[in-house]
């Protein structure tokens, strides 16, 4: 069956004039789109026709799980028993290993979907890519008037399983360039980790990465001045910072002084990967966008002193990301 016959879209949109374009192949954000001077501006990295969707291998906009980020090694032990997993990035598991979440096609509800709401749902089968337990899982997208994007995730499962979904939207606010945008994060440690992605299990402060991370810091400057040398090395951002703040609070935020246009992050999550977007190819150019990938921590099924993903069956997994656009100041 071809992707065209496979793929269904619905398009949320407010009064404002807000489009949201979500997609269910990955449960992803397609586009988002808004209103500029009269004209829909993309807010996000996309592929321009739908069948680039179908062999996208960066993740657009789409929610991963049902552990995304890195599992070290793609390995893991629960309740006395180790789990192999799907190896997808070097030896390690990334975002649920092959055939993860962000391949399969969901099931679309377009029967009760509206302008402002539309759910998504999909089942992980037990040892599917190697993880314990039959997965049931549903994404809710909302768009406000407030021209607020909100993600629900929700899940159950039969038997005890890490669950860590996030969206993986690349951001761009109109620019050419993510390094053209200022950016904050509220954090004052991030996740040591080694050169293959994966956290050794030690905090360092932020302040390593830029001392102007809370308040605020050109993405371009970042990566060409931050004295952390892994970051020198790797031309850039592929971190996990650890969140401060209420949920109620801005976690971080991007904003664009050619648009005027400015993104807030809101999540109940504890992390936050800020990934700038290095390898994106092909019909894209590296650093075209942003990713600010709201989860749990990273590897935490490996390192016992970081807070637990694992998903009891007598649990619901439950999670929350909401992307607030506004226009900045100057440009109101």
């Amino acid at each position: 069956m071809s992707v065209m016959t496979r793929l269904k879209r619905h398009v949320l949109k407010n009064a404002s004039g807000m489009e949201v374009e979500i997609l269910n192949l990955g449960a992803r954000i397609g586009q988002i789109w808004c209103p500029i001077n009269e004209q829909l501006v993309p807010m996000l990295v996309a592929y321009d026709k739908a069948e680039g969707f179908e062999t996208d291998e960066f993740y657009l906009g789409a929610t991963c799980g049902r552990v995304c980020n890195r599992i070290g090694g793609g390995t893991f032990e629960l309740a006395g028993q180790t789990y192999s997993l799907d190896q997808n990035d070097g030896d390690n598991t990334l975002h649920g290993g092959t055939g993860n979440l962000s391949f399969q096609y969901w099931e679309m509800d377009l029967e009760n979907a509206t302008s402002e709401k539309v759910v998504l749902s999909a089942q992980s089968h037990d040892m599917q890519g190697g993880f314990p337990g039959l997965l049931k899982l549903q994404v809710e997208y909302c768009l406000t008037d407030e021209n607020g994007l909100e993600i629900h995730f929700r899940a159950n499962t039969n038997k005890a399983t890490p669950v860590n979904l996030t969206n993986h939207a690349y951001f761009s606010l109109g620019e050419a360039t993510a390094k053209s945008l200022e950016m904050n994060v509220q954090s004052e440690q991030f996740l040591e980790r080694l050169g293959i992605g994966v956290p050794t299990g030690e905090l360092l402060s932020s302040e390593l990465v830029s001392k102007d991370l809370k308040t605020g810091v050109n993405i371009g400057e970042l990566i060409e001045n931050s004295s952390y040398q892994q970051i020198q090395q790797e031309q850039g951002l592929d971190h996990c910072f650890v969140l401060l703040g209420e949920t109620s609070e801005a976690k971080a935020s991007l904003s664009s002084k050619t648009t005027g246009i400015k993104m807030d992050v809101f999540t109940d999550q504890p992390t936050a990967q800020v990934y700038t977007g290095k390898f994106l190819c092909g019909e894209f150019v590296p650093y075209q966008g942003v990713c600010i990938e709201c989860h749990g921590y990273v590897d935490a099924v490996n390192q016992p002193h970081f807070p637990s993903v694992i998903l009891q069956p007598d649990d619901t997994y439950e999670s929350y990301i909401r992307y607030q656009f506004s226009e900045t100041a100057s440009n109101r």
